[in-house]
């Protein structure tokens, strides 16, 4: 029987390889187009870096929710700050139509 230590070491060497791969695939701009608001605001905000504010905010947004939604914290965090920070503020106005076809 394997152990939980060697267990966690794959899991987390393959969720490194994923992170990776998609970090690579972004800087070459040879990801595919998104389809949806969510992944549009992802890819909008690939340049985003992370502050304090951000980790702060995520954890007072978990600890209201008693440590759920950590997804919907992270997505709120992003939709709050990286369009400051990158400059953009009509973030909203961009998630409102579908790219056109």
């Amino acid at each position: 029987m394997k152990s939980p230590q060697r267990l966690a070491r794959y899991v987390l060497a393959i969720a490194f390889c994923g992170w990776l791969g998609s970090a690579l695939a972004v800087e070459d701009g040879t990801s595919p187009p998104a389809t949806n608001s969510l992944e549009r605001m992802h890819i909008r905000n690939a340049k985003c870096t992370w502050t304090k504010e951000i980790g702060d905010y995520i954890y007072q947004c978990l600890k209201d929710n008693f440590g759920m939604n950590a997804h919907w914290c992270h997505n709120e965090a992003m939709e709050v700050f990286c369009p400051k920070q990158l400059g953009s503020s009509d973030a909203a106005e961009k998630d409102a139509a579908p790219p056109a076809k």
